[in-house]
């Protein structure tokens, strides 16, 4: 009998999936605060809003637990709570990113299919067991939900009525992601995935992975997008970082270290906030301000995970799992990609426990870097991918711009008298090196050197190599991309990889505590109190400063953003009194998006306030027809141009020229402040 089933029949029957009610119940918890910030963020509960975060925690932890079942990917590695919903998180949400493109069915019923079959899994597997949860990983979830309501309070509480103005104290960016949740939330297949400046034109690809968890909420319940932005997609980007810290060092040094290290990772202030006054290269402000940067990190470090185990054990299996991971992270953040693909090929070549010769490992070394090197010449073809040129030519610039962000005061003129553009690439380097390791670092540098010195002999030379060899590869990045000035940002592929190489160092340094603590003589049969009372007492840190993280000196305007209460009940008009197809058009092109965000409407065409040059020219394109738009004088001509157009709203800030007679004009269906609102 056994021999005639398939090879897919005698996998499933091999395996043996195992669970435990803590983490049921620990998963429910995390569901019902997701839920909890999306009730403080919306200011109304949703029961179907609870549902589906219940269900989406539900899926992954699920699907992580189906993969923690095979041996030969789960040997070594502590695959507890905090990894099977990573894991989870990383195959259901690609899968629901890649059926958003392909699937015509709509984002609910993807998730429907994808619940199935994990479940069907799950009750064709040979054995289920239940087992007792992991302790740290129970406590680990309590800190990271904690924690992250603290660092995150702008975000799960996001607007403040000020009379005239609501204050949304988010960065600004949020309005773009609110557009994008609400375009995942309704994607039915690639045709109806658009660009949001650009209504009916398809997007570019991009990494919009990220969408698609508060997407879903969004669409299971029918909150505002922005509102699944604020209390879904931000604090739960930072939540699993969290988690990631845990999971790593759990499986290099212990479960308890890995509490240690997500613990240092969110309790502990960035160099911005030791003192370096540099807001630019805080890895606490860039977590609220991107949270691509946090799922896209999340995604990295189990890809990590498992190259890492794959090179201990010799193992293949893990080694390609931890490279298809690796691979995941591009629909989720590509700077990431480029930053850490060379190292993941890399590090195997020089520490893949086999009898491998020099040859063999020099061999390897040349086509990973041939590998890369092809990789991204490919990858520049790709529309809207950044310029990707080492050469150095941008030490003295890059270092000029980072200057720009620096608080007033005695250290950036430190600075300014011995860095930037009238150096030399030499003289640049040396005092550029200590510079951005303290604005990123701050006391972590000497911190970690002590700490490798002291466990040199204690643990594997891989594990402690590690965060040195990613500080390397940062400084090489840094320094070494030309910067792309036909961008929106010439210095995203620089930047952008700085939380890495925080992430890692500093839960480098929080496990390595951990771990000198747990084999302490003296304190060892008290470590794991001290340590959770420390995490208690730290929890002071994004208690201190987590309000006001987004802000930044130098660009006031964007964190927080302060919106006339004009333009908010123009955009509630218009959602209330449309439908999602609608398209709206705002004779200031909606720059921040604030229309589209609030409205949950489409835009004819809107402007950016970086440059894009990608689709400028129907950019370009639509906006002169606009403004032919706004110079009618007759009546049927306006409606016959928004019909073909199909165009429904007008919006009309006071002081644009609009050349329309009185019989259109006299018909506005709202006037507030300086906007006036026409249905068309």
């Amino acid at each position: 009998m056994t021999n005639s089933m398939k090879p897919g029949q005698r996998m499933l029957g091999s395996l043996t999936i195992t669970y435990s009610k803590s983490d049921l119940a620990a998963v429910s918890l995390i569901g019902a605060a997701v839920a909890i910030w999306l009730t403080v963020a919306g200011g109304a509960f949703s029961a179907s809003a609870l549902v589906a975060c219940e269900a989406l925690f539900f899926a992954f932890y699920l699907t992580g637990s189906l993969l923690a079942a095979v041996p030969a990917l789960a040997a070594g590695v502590s695959f507890d709570l905090p990894l099977r919903l990573l894991v989870g998180y990383a195959v259901v949400n690609t899968a629901l990113f890649a059926l958003a493109w392909l699937s015509p069915l709509g984002i609910m019923s993807n998730f429907g299919i994808l619940v199935g079959l994990a479940l069907t899994v799950f009750f064709r597997a040979n054995q289920r067991t239940l087992v007792r949860g992991e302790a740290a990983s129970l406590w680990l979830v309590l800190l990271c939900l904690v924690a992250t309501s603290l660092w995150c309070r702008d975000s799960i509480s996001p607007r403040a009525d000020q009379g005239g103005v609501i204050l949304f104290k988010p960065w600004a960016d949020g309005f773009y992601h609110a557009v994008h949740i609400r375009i995942f939330g309704a994607s039915h297949g690639a045709a109806s995935i658009e660009d949001w400046r650009l209504a009916g034109v398809p997007a570019r690809p991009y990494h919009y992975g990220m969408y698609m968890l508060p997407a879903l909420i969004k669409q299971a319940s029918g909150i505002h997008s922005y509102t699944a932005f604020a209390g879904a997609l931000a604090p739960v980007g930072v939540f699993f970082t969290g988690l990631a810290g845990y999971a790593f060092f759990a499986s290099m040094w212990g479960t308890w270290p890995g509490f240690a290290a997500a613990a240092a990772l969110l309790l502990l202030p960035d160099g911005a906030q030791q003192g370096m006054q540099n807001t630019f290269m805080s890895y606490h402000w860039l977590t609220q301000i991107s949270p691509s940067a946090t799922y896209g990190l999340a995604v990295l470090v189990v890809a990590w995970v498992f190259v890492i185990q794959g090179c201990t054990r010799g193992s293949r299996v893990q080694l390609f799992a931890g490279w298809s991971f690796a691979a995941l992270v591009l629909v989720y953040k590509l700077q990431y990609v480029v930053a850490s693909a060379l190292l993941l090929l890399l590090v195997p070549a020089l520490f893949f426990r086999a009898n491998a010769s020099r040859n063999k490992r020099a061999l390897w070394v040349v086509f990973a870097c041939a590998a890369y090197a092809v990789a991204l010449a490919l990858g520049q073809k790709v529309p809207g991918v950044p310029l990707i040129r080492f050469d150095g030519s941008s030490i003295g610039e890059i270092l000029r711009l980072i200057q720009t962000f620096a608080k007033p005061g005695a250290l950036r003129d430190y600075a300014g008298q011995h860095l930037g553009t009238k150096f030399s690439p030499g003289h640049n380097l040396v005092f550029g090196i200590p510079y951005v390791l303290f604005a990123v670092l701050g006391l972590f540098v000497p911190l970690i050197v002590i700490l490798v010195v002291r466990l040199r002999r204690r643990t594997s030379l891989l594990y402690v190599l590690f965060p040195l060899l990613l500080i390397a590869n940062f400084l090489v990045m840094f320094f070494g991309l030309a910067l792309d000035f036909t961008s929106s940002t010439p210095d995203e592929l620089s930047h952008r990889p700085l939380m890495i190489v925080y992430f890692f160092v500093v839960t480098w340094v929080g496990g390595a505590l951990g771990l000198l603590l747990l084999e302490s003589r003296r304190l060892g049969f008290v470590a794991r109190p001290i340590v959770i009372g420390l995490a208690a007492l730290l929890l002071a840190v994004p208690a201190r400063f987590g309000s006001g993280v987004q802000t930044m000196w130098a660009m006031p305007q964007m964190s927080p953003v302060r919106i006339p209460r004009s333009v908010v009940e123009v955009a509630q008009y218009m959602r209330d009194h449309g439908n999602s197809q609608d398209v709206f058009q705002d004779s200031q092109f909606d720059r921040i998006y604030t229309l589209a965000a609030l409205s949950e409407r489409r835009a004819f065409v809107a402007h950016t306030l970086t440059l894009m040059p990608f689709r400028a020219e129907l950019v370009e394109s639509r906006s002169a027809i606009i403004d032919r738009f706004m110079r009618m004088r007759k009546a049927k001509a306006i409606s016959a141009m928004a019909d073909s157009f199909g165009f429904r709203w007008f919006v009309h800030q006071r002081g644009d020229r609009l050349d329309w007679p009185e019989e259109v004009t006299s018909k506005a269906v709202l006037a507030t402040g300086p906007l006036t609102l026409y249905d068309l």
